[in-house]
């Protein structure tokens, strides 16, 4: 990852300590934390300093997208067309991007780093204008794509959040300056040290021959590396942009305790969880849908979730399986758990079965298509 070259990781240290300083500078001369003023130039310069090719690309997007924003704002014809129209345009590069798994003969017309991310926060900043019809300044929208401690994978900010931390940055105290240390240092512990160590025996149990328990080890570590590698990125990224000022919205929480893949599904990858509710699922769902018609969206939102990591046979598999999960869930009413009305072995057993679910999903992410069946083969041979 990019972030983790030390040279980029030098120059993320070193421009947050910058905003830092002159955020706490600002306060105590004027009174008033100018750090918003200047985030542009921070942004700009990491960004440009990893990628002037990125940047240019990242400016275009910004600009394009940002154009459609205004028209749409304060539009009242052919309003609902539009926003539509727009949301599928701010898709073209990420859809562009995946189809090169599918036609690697397409030429390379654009890199962008963290495309899906960015295609996410601009379709959100469509649906705030769209409900909204308030104004977003240019500035504002340019740092919400640009933000570098969350540039190339989140957590991932709604616009409406990104607006109130922008406009109003949390004062650093002395013990949340600590508190985001400890933070940053338990990030770069989980994906440079426990992640290292759990990837070298997951590789060399991969290379054994399987059996039904070895396979079972594999699955249960695959969880391990997947929530590793996701959760010590958010807490490097937490830690850098909140010192800043610009609380970043948590992306874990618990995970573990999930009784239902409802519940789960709002504890992992929260950020990413609410975007795809929020945005297919509450719209579709707010309609009081039925049972089944309920099921139907619960299966093509999580569908699509795993189709937005990639377009290939795999993920296929992985969005029918996760989509079956939550689709048979909400049509047999299991979606809602209340653990102070639930046996407590019962509790525990369904936060096992959720998770273990889960874990089989996460090898898609870990080995390659033959590796997989191999797994799933040993439990059957």
């Amino acid at each position: 990852m990019w972030y983790l070259e030390a040279p980029t990781l030098f120059l993320l240290l070193i421009t947050s300590g910058i905003m830092i300083l002159f955020s706490g500078l600002t306060r105590l001369v004027f009174k008033k934390d100018l750090a918003p003023k200047v985030l542009i130039l921070a942004n700009v310069a990491v960004i440009g300093i990893i990628s002037y090719e990125l940047l240019l690309i990242s400016l275009g997007y910004i600009l394009i997208t940002f154009i459609m924003i205004k028209h749409l704002t304060h539009r009242k014809r052919c309003r609902k067309f539009l926003f539509v129209l727009y949301c599928l345009i701010c898709t073209i590069p990420f859809f562009y991007g995946r189809m090169h798994e599918f036609v690697p003969q397409l030429p390379v017309l654009i890199v962008f780093i963290g495309i899906a991310y960015h295609m996410l926060k601009a379709v959100d900043a469509l649906y705030f204008v769209y409900y909204t019809e308030m104004d977003i300044p240019f500035f504002t929208y340019a740092n919400y794509i640009l933000f570098f401690p969350t540039f190339t994978a989140g957590p991932i900010f709604r616009y409406r959040d990104w607006l109130r931390v922008y406009t109003n940055p949390k004062k650093l105290t002395f013990d949340d300056f600590i508190g985001y240390i400890k933070r940053f240092i338990k990030g770069m512990f989980k994906k440079m040290v426990v992640l290292w160590f759990v990837t070298a025996v997951f590789t060399h149990i991969l290379d054994m021959e399987l059996t039904w328990y070895l396979s079972l080890l594999l699955i249960l570590l695959s969880y391990i590396t997947v929530y590793l590698d996701l959760s010590g990125y958010s807490d490097i990224a937490i830690a850098t942009g909140s010192a800043m000022g610009f609380t970043v919205p948590e992306n874990f929480r618990k995970p573990l305790s999930s009784a239902s893949f409802t519940v789960f599904w709002r504890n992992w990858h929260i950020t990413l969880s609410d975007w795809v509710r929020e945005h297919i699922f509450v719209v579709l769902n707010g309609k009081r849908l039925g049972r089944i018609a309920s099921a139907l969206v619960g299966f093509c939102t999580m569908f699509v979730m795993e189709m937005w990591h990639g377009f290939t046979f795999p993920y296929i598999i992985g969005g029918i399986y996760n989509g079956l999960c939550l689709g048979l869930e909400n049509l047999f009413g299991l979606t809602k758990v209340d653990k102070r009305k639930m046996n407590k072995a019962v509790y525990v057993l369904r936060c096992i079965l959720v998770n273990f679910a889960f874990a089989v999903n996460t090898l898609l992410f870990t080995v390659n298509t033959e590796q997989f069946f191999r797994i799933l083969k040993s439990f059957f041979a």
